[in-house]
């Protein structure tokens, strides 16, 4: 990313520092009795863009390894596999995106925040989940974690009011379809409706469902079996894998413009 200093680097006066002066750590006066010892963090839209970003360069150095042959002359297409690494593509960078979008600094902390919540509720119904299969050996650890999760979402609340926000704007989950399709709107030609197709579509293929990857994909007709019914086999598609990559590198582009639009000093 051009102009970064380190990591999380940002300039004074700053959209992006700005937004992380309202969301300072909160003073042990102020926290829950469960969090203490361990503040809320990881809250401001600088964390979570920068996150996304960092996730999103990640997981594209592991796609590159995955999908060239050793010496870089050829490809090694696998489909599924792909797949599953470009969903986190686009996850990763509409989660940037997202973020950064908004020209007022309450939408982005009140997106921030609910992201984080999203994230914690989620450990919650995880850990739930878990007592529920492991029995009633699971419960001392389920209700220690439920009240650590307790806490950190009061702390929330308090955070967002701190920043005055409305607690409900904080508290809204947020989904992987919907940050698509929003995300999709900062995108010149994308859209919502074609962000939601392509991470709708990458999410399938991931997930290995038939219908899409017949769509998604080359069949090759081999013969017919002892029924004289045909046989074809599934063949990755070097056109659908780079289209959804297309989207991806336009959708983490988008991002990386509005880091530095957004980190840069705001004329007064």
């Amino acid at each position: 990313m051009n102009g970064r200093d380190g990591v999380m680097s940002r300039e004074d006066g700053s959209d992006l520092r700005e937004d992380k002066l309202r969301l300072p750590k909160l003073s042990v006066e102020k926290r829950s009795a469960a969090t203490k010892t361990d503040p809320l963090s990881l809250v401001s839209p600088a964390h979570q863009a920068d996150n996304g970003i960092q996730t999103f360069h990640n997981l594209m150095r592991a796609f590159d390894s995955m999908v060239l042959s050793d010496d870089r002359r050829g490809m090694r297409l696998h489909l599924s596999a792909e797949f599953v690494l470009i969903r986190g593509l686009l996850e990763a960078a509409n989660t940037a995106l997202w973020v950064l979008g908004p020209e007022e600094s309450d939408e982005r902390i009140a997106r921030s925040l609910r992201l984080r919540y999203t994230e914690i509720s989620y450990s919650r119904k995880l850990a739930m989940k878990f007592t529920e299969l492991a029995g009633p050996d699971a419960q001392d650890a389920f209700i220690a974690q439920e009240r650590f999760v307790n806490g950190q979402l009061a702390d929330l609340a308090t955070m967002a009011t701190d920043a005055g926000l409305e607690v409900k704007r904080a508290t809204k989950p947020i989904s992987p379809s919907t940050l698509a399709s929003e995300a999709g709107t900062y995108v010149p030609g994308l859209g919502d409706a074609l962000g939601y197709w392509y991470w709708s579509t990458a999410s399938s293929i991931a997930h290995g469902e038939p219908a899409n990857m017949r769509e998604l994909a080359d069949m090759t007709f081999i013969g017919v079996d002892v029924r004289d019914e045909p046989v074809a086999q599934v063949d990755p598609s070097a056109v659908a894998i780079w289209n959804h990559l297309k989207v991806a590198h336009d959708i983490i582009t988008a991002a990386h413009v509005l880091w530095n639009h957004r980190a840069a000093a705001q004329e007064a």
